[in-house]
Formats: C-alpha cells, structure tokens, sequence
C-alpha cells in the first residue's frame, strides 16, 4: 500500500464536505479485555482537535476522551485526556493509501500505544454507539446517509465457525466483527440489508434514506441461520421473524 501524508488526509477529507473524520479502533488489552475506540477528528489549522469514546465489551458505560492531535509525515501523534480522571495517553496512527469503501479517506492500519496487542483502525461512516432498545449498544446513524449506500464494511478475522456476533460470508465461512458489524442488531423490519464485496466479504447497505438516530440493523433470518433462532426479537416490528 502506498502512504501518504497527514496533510494530504486533511485536504481529502475537506474536498468530500465533511470537515470531520470518523474512526473506529479495536484493540484487546494484555488482560484480555476487548474495547472499542470511537475517534471523531477535527482537521485545525495545526493539526486535528476532537473526541473519543471507549467502550468495554460487555460493560454499558465507557470511558470519554478529548483529543489533539499533530502531523508528522504519514503519522498522527493523538494525546488522549480522561474526561472522568483526567489520565493522559499518547497514540500513533500510521496512514495508508488503503481501501476507500466508505466514501471517505481510507485510514486502515496499526495503532501504537504501549499495549503489547496488536491495534486495528478502520475509517467509517458518521455512525455511532448509543444503547439500544433491541439489545445492548446498537450502531446509530448520526447525519443523513441515502438509501444504497454501503454503510457498515464487516472487516475481521474469518473463520469455520459461527458465534454470537459473526456474520457469514457468501461461501459458507464467517466474519468476526473487529469494527461496528459487532454492534449491529437484528430487526424484523431493518434499514439495512447485506450485500458481498467481490471478496466474499459483507457489507451492511441502507435499505431507505436514513435520519440522524436511526439504528443500523439488518434481518439475521435472512443470512445467520440458526443464530436467528438464538434470542428473542424485541424489535418495534408488529410481526416478527423470530
């Protein structure tokens, strides 16, 4: 892959008319704990200026951040602040040429920090993490993003075997989720549905024009098999599929 300059991040990213960079970091703990970094980035005249949420898998809180950030060639030096304990910590993302699915800069490579884990980065659409009324964190729509739009890239590990939060790919095997597909809930009635890169590799795209608060789901009847006969469906559906 071809890198390229901090600075030239900021001018794409100002030239598709969205001043702000959305990323989503997953990375696991040396105690085995899985946590998930939402960044949003602010392109400033001596750097990038923003905000990051923290969650824990499993745990219904989170931690919040605010950031700076600095320029340096192909790397983006982040000082992170605790809202809560006022803790500081340092990150470095290393940018990429990569592979632009999103309509945005792609940005897809290692985070470092002091962690001994290995760090994934992935550029993604304005969607966010809220709870929700269906099941636990849910994916949510946080501008405007018009019907056939892909949404949600499901990037991870694949594997034979199914669990709780993967999803199939178009030969039989399955995705675990390293990005938002983890937080993506069933609905009988979804605003969304699943399509295939030429890869094999499933993508969320929207179903309808989706609003600011939408929740991004997709119907698990339709490609999960006998993971959608698992749970009990809370959606607002009137009729439901499982």
């Amino acid at each position: 892959m071809a890198s390229r300059s901090v600075s030239e991040l900021q001018d794409n990213t100002k030239n598709i008319g969205n001043a702000e960079i959305f990323l989503l970091g997953f990375h696991v703990s040396p105690e085995g704990g899985r946590f998930y970094d939402r960044f949003r980035l602010v392109p400033i005249a001596s750097g990038f200026a923003g905000d990051m949420h923290r969650l824990k898998i499993a745990e219904t809180q989170g931690q919040r951040f605010k950031i700076t950030g600095e320029p340096d060639g192909v790397r983006l030096h982040l000082s992170l602040t605790c809202e809560e304990t006022g803790e500081a910590e340092t990150l470095v993302i290393e940018t990429d040429a990569g592979n632009d699915t999103t309509g945005q800069p792609a940005l897809l490579t290692r985070l470092k920090d002091d962690a001994q884990s290995a760090y994934v980065v992935e550029t993604v659409l304005p969607i966010g993490l809220n709870p929700s009324p269906t099941h636990g964190w849910g994916t949510i729509a946080m501008r405007a993003i018009a019907a056939d739009q892909t949404v949600v890239v499901v990037s991870g590990p694949v594997s034979e075997f199914q669990t709780p939060y993967s999803f199939r790919t178009n030969n039989g095997r399955h995705v675990e989720p390293t990005g938002y597909g983890h937080f993506v809930n069933h609905a009988c009635e979804p605003s969304c549905r699943i399509e295939y890169r030429p890869d094999g590799r499933p993508v969320l795209v929207a179903n309808r024009d989706l609003v600011p608060g939408d929740e991004i789901t997709f119907d698990y009847t339709l490609t999960e098999g006998d993971l959608a006969g698992s749970f009990q469906c809370r959606c607002p559906a009137k009729i439901h599929k499982v």
